[in-house]
C-alpha cells in the first residue's frame, strides 16, 4: 500500500491513529460528549468503512490486542477499586447482578437472531449490548457528583457484577464454538472456566501479589514493579490463551486481584494509567472502526435497529431492581446500562475467534457506539449537573463555587500522596520530592490513616536508612483529616488557620481516599478566576 513496506508503513498509521484518537477526544470533551466515541468515529472514517485511508496491518493488530488486554487489566485495577471484595461477593449481589444480564440478554439475543438468523452472532450480539461496562459508569457518576453518594455506589456494584457475569458467559461461548454440544462437553468446560478462573483469582491474589510487595519493597525504580506487572499480564494471558481462556478476560481478573496493591501504590497507578489510557486505550478505540467493512444505508439501518432494541430492554431490568434496593428508577435503568468498555473488547475478541464476520461486527458496533453515546446524554437529563453562577466580586465567586464543592471532589482532581506502612521511606521521599510535598500521609493495609511522615524528617536519615527503612519505623505523627463530605470553604479555613503540610481525606468510615495540599486549593481558586475573565475579542 502507497509503495510502502507493511513494518514501515505501521509507524506512520500508528502515529497517525494516535493523535487522531487524542484530538477527536479532546473535541468530544469540548461538547460533553463521551471522549472515545469520537475515536470509534473517526477510526470508521478513515478506515475501510468510508474513506479507507488506513487499513488494518499486522503490526497495527498487534497493538490493538494489547490494548485490549491492558484495557482490561487497567479496568479491573482502577475501576473496580470503589467496591469491597466482600460486597462483590455477597450472595444477593450476585443473584441480582446476575438477573440484571440475564434478561436483556435474552430479549436482545432473541429479537437479533431474527435478524441475523445465526445463532451465535446473536448470543453475541446480546452479550455486547445487553452487559454494562465499569469504565464509563465511573466517569458518568463522576461528572453528574454521584459517584461518593450511596446511591451511585449501589449503582456501580450492579454494574460491576452485571459485566463479570456478561465475561464469563462470554467465555463459555467462545469455549463452547465448533464443539459438539452435548452434556459432557457443557460440564467439562464449566469445570475447566471455574478451575482457571480460580486458579487465577489465587495465584494473583496471593502468589503474585506478594511477589509484587516484595519487588516494589527492595527496588529502587516503580518501572520494575510495572515491567514485572506487564510481564506477568502477557504470560498469564499466554497460559490462560494455550487453555482456551482468553487473554483479555485473565488480564480483567488479574486487574481485579491486583486492585488493592496497586490502589496503596499511587505512583504505580499513575503509571499504569498513563501506560493504558495515553497511549492503548486511543491506540484501541479509534482501531475499532478500521475492522468495520464498507458502510452503506442497509449496514446502518441493521445497526440502528439494534441500538433501538438494546435501549428498549436494557433499562427494563434496572428498573425492577430499582425497587429491591431503593434507588431512583430512572437513574438505576440509565446507569446500569451504560456501554463503552469490556463489551467493544469483548467484540473484538469475538471477531479475533471468528464467532462474529467483519459485517456482523460492523452492525454491533454501531449499536454500541450509539448506546455509548445516547444513555449519558439521557442519564445527564435525570442528574443533571449543577451550574454555579459566577459573582462579580473576587471571594463571592470563590464561596458561590467552592460551597458546592467537597473535600472529595478536591482530592480526586489530584495525585494522591500516600504510602501504606510497610512501604520502603524511600518511597514516601521520592513521592514528597516529585509532587513537591512537604509531607506524606501514612496508611495501613485497611486503608486506616496512621499519620503523616514529614519531608524535613525524612531528609535527616542517611542514604542507608532511607533504603533499609520502612515507613512505619520512620517518624510519623497525627495527620488532620477531613470527612469526604465536608465542604471546600472548610479547606481554606484549615490551611489558612494552621498551614498544614498535609491534609487526609476519608470516607464515613474513616478510610483513606485521597490528600490535599494547599497548593491544590490555589489551583482550584485560580481556575475559577481564569474561568470568569471575559473572552478576548
Amino acid at each position: 500500500m502507497y509503495g510502502i513496506s507493511d513494518s514501515l508503513l505501521a509507524l506512520l498509521f500508528l502515529g497517525v491513529l494516535l493523535l487522531l484518537a487524542k484530538l477527536g477526544e479532546e473535541i468530544f470533551e469540548k461538547f460533553k460528549l463521551v471522549p472515545y466515541v469520537a475515536a470509534i468515529v473517526l477510526g470508521i472514517i478513515i478506515g475501510p468503512g468510508v474513506l479507507g485511508l488506513i487499513k488494518i496491518l499486522p503490526n497495527i493488530t498487534l497493538f490493538i490486542s494489547l490494548g485490549i488486554n491492558f484495557l482490561l487489566f487497567t479496568g479491573g485495577a482502577l475501576e473496580f477499586k470503589g467496591i469491597e471484595t466482600k460486597k462483590l461477593l455477597k450472595p444477593s449481589n450476585i443473584i441480582m447482578g446476575v438477573m440484571e444480564f440475564i434478561l436483556p440478554f435474552a430479549l436482545i439475543s432473541f429479537v437479533v437472531y431474527y435478524i441475523f438468523h445465526n445463532f451465535i452472532v446473536a448470543l453475541v450480539a446480546g452479550i455486547v449490548t445487553g452487559m454494562s461496562s465499569a469504565g464509563p459508569l465511573t466517569r458518568l457518576l463522576s461528572d453528574t457528583g454521584l459517584n461518593n453518594t450511596e446511591e451511585g455506589n449501589k449503582i456501580f456494584q450492579q454494574v460491576v457484577t452485571i459485566e463479570i457475569s456478561a465475561v464469563i458467559l462470554f467465555s463459555f461461548l467462545s469455549d463452547l464454538h465448533g464443539k459438539a454440544i452435548t452434556l459432557y462437553m457443557v460440564l467439562k468446560i464449566s469445570a475447566e472456566l471455574i478451575i482457571s478462573l480460580v486458579g487465577i483469582i489465587l495465584f494473583s491474589r496471593y502468589a503474585l501479589t506478594r511477589l509484587l510487595a516484595k519487588i516494589d519493597f527492595s527496588s529502587r525504580a516503580h518501572e520494575t514493579v510495572i515491567a514485572v506487572i506487564v510481564g506477568f499480564v502477557l504470560l498469564l494471558g499466554f497460559v490462560g490463551q494455550l487453555y482456551g481462556f482468553n487473554s483479555a478476560i485473565i488480564a480483567l481478573f488479574i486487574g481485579i486481584m491486583l486492585r488493592d496493591f496497586i490502589g496503596e501504590r499511587p505512583m504505580v497507578a499513575e503509571k499504569v494509567s498513563t501506560l493504558t489510557y495515553g497511549f492503548f486505550e486511543p491506540l484501541f478505540f479509534i482501531g475499532l472502526g478500521l475492522y468495520f467493512v464498507r458502510i452503506n444505508l442497509a449496514l446502518l439501518e441493521i445497526g440502528i435497529a439494534i441500538f433501538i432494541i438494546a435501549l428498549a430492554f436494557k433499562p427494563i431490568a434496572g428498573l425492577v431492581s430499582s425497587r429491591f434496593i431503593h434507588v431512583d428508577p430512572i437513574k438505576n435503568a440509565l446507569g446500569t446500562s451504560v456501554n463503552g468498555g469490556v463489551d467493544a473488547a469483548l467484540l473484538v475478541v469475538a471477531l479475533g475467534l471468528t464467532l462474529v464476520g467483519r459485517y456482523d461486527y460492523s452492525v454491533i458496533m454501531i449499536a454500541i457506539t450509539l448506546l455509548t453515546l445516547v444513555i449519558p446524554l439521557m442519564f445527564n437529563i435525570r442528574a443533571p449537573l449543577v451550574q454555579t453562577q459566577k459573582s462579580k466580586y473576587v471571594w463571592e465567586m470563590v464561596n458561590a463555587e467552592f460551597k458546592n464543592l467537597k473535600a472529595c471532589d478536591i482530592a480526586n482532581s489530584f495525585q494522591s500522596v500516600s504510602v501504606n506502612s510497610r512501604n520502603p521511606i524511600s518511597l514516601a521521599f521520592k513521592m514528597c520530592t516529585d509532587l513537591n510535598a512537604r509531607a506524606v500521609i501514612v496508611t495501613d493495609s485497611k486503608s486506616r490513616v496512621l499519620g503523616e511522615l514529614m519531608l524535613s524528617d525524612m531528609v535527616t536519615l542517611g542514604h542507608n536508612q532511607l533504603r533499609t527503612l520502612s515507613v512505619y519505623e520512620g517518624k510519623i505523627i497525627p495527620a488532620i483529616k477531613v470527612r469526604c463530605d465536608s465542604p471546600a470553604t472548610h479547606l481554606i479555613s484549615i490551611f489558612r488557620e494552621s498551614d498544614p503540610p498535609i491534609v487526609a481525606v476519608v470516607d464515613k468510615n474513616g478510610k483513606f481516599v485521597g490528600t490535599i495540599l494547599e497548593r491544590e486549593i490555589l489551583k482550584h481558586i485560580s481556575s475559577i478566576l481564569e474561568s470568569d475573565k471575559p473572552a478576548k475579542s
